[in-house]
C-alpha cells in the first residue's frame, strides 16, 4: 500500500459526496446527508481553511477515503483541539491499518493539543477500535440543539 494524504480538490466533489452518503447510510443513528450540507462544508473549508479542512486519503493515487477536520480552541485543554468530524474509509480498504495511519499522521500536526471524535455507542466495533488507539470517554456529556 502507498497511502498518502492531501487536501480536497474540486475534482474530488463527486467522490466526497458518494462517500459522505455512504457514511451516513451506514450510520443509522446519524443525520441525513444531502448535497446542500456537503456544499456548505466545502464552501466553509475554502473560506476558512484555518478552521476546516477536508483531507483525501489515497492509496496508489486512488481515493479510498476522506476526513473532515475542524479546529477549535479549548481553554480546558489549553490549546487547539482537532475535531475529527468525519472519517470514512471505503469498505474494500477497511481493516488494513489506514484509519490508524491517518490518525497517526494528523496527531503530528502543528499547534494541536488533542484529537477529538465521536461515534455512536451502538457501534461497538468502531468504539473499541478508537479506544485501542488511545481515545477515551471524557466525563462530559455532549448536548446539541439544532437551529
Amino acid at each position: 500500500m502507498d497511502i498518502k494524504l492531501r487536501d480536497y480538490l474540486d475534482a474530488d466533489y463527486n467522490e466526497i459526496f458518494e462517500m459522505a452518503s455512504s457514511l451516513y447510510s451506514e450510520d443509522l443513528e446519524g443525520q441525513l446527508m444531502n448535497r446542500t450540507k456537503v456544499n456548505s462544508t466545502i464552501d466553509e473549508c475554502k473560506k476558512n481553511p484555518q478552521k476546516v479542512r477536508i483531507i483525501i486519503l489515497l492509496n496508489n493515487n486512488e481515493i479510498i477515503g476522506y476526513s473532515i477536520l475542524v479546529y477549535f480552541w479549548s481553554n480546558e485543554y489549553g490549546g487547539n483541539i482537532l475535531f475529527i468530524d468525519e472519517l470514512y474509509v471505503k469498505e474494500e480498504s477497511r481493516s488494513k491499518g489506514i484509519g490508524a495511519y491517518f490518525l497517526n499522521c494528523i496527531e503530528k500536526m502543528d499547534n494541536i493539543v488533542a484529537l477529538q471524535l465521536e461515534t455512536n455507542p451502538s457501534n461497538k466495533r468502531v468504539f473499541n477500535y478508537y479506544t485501542r488507539l488511545g481515545f477515551e470517554v471524557v466525563g462530559n456529556t455532549q448536548l446539541i440543539k439544532t437551529v
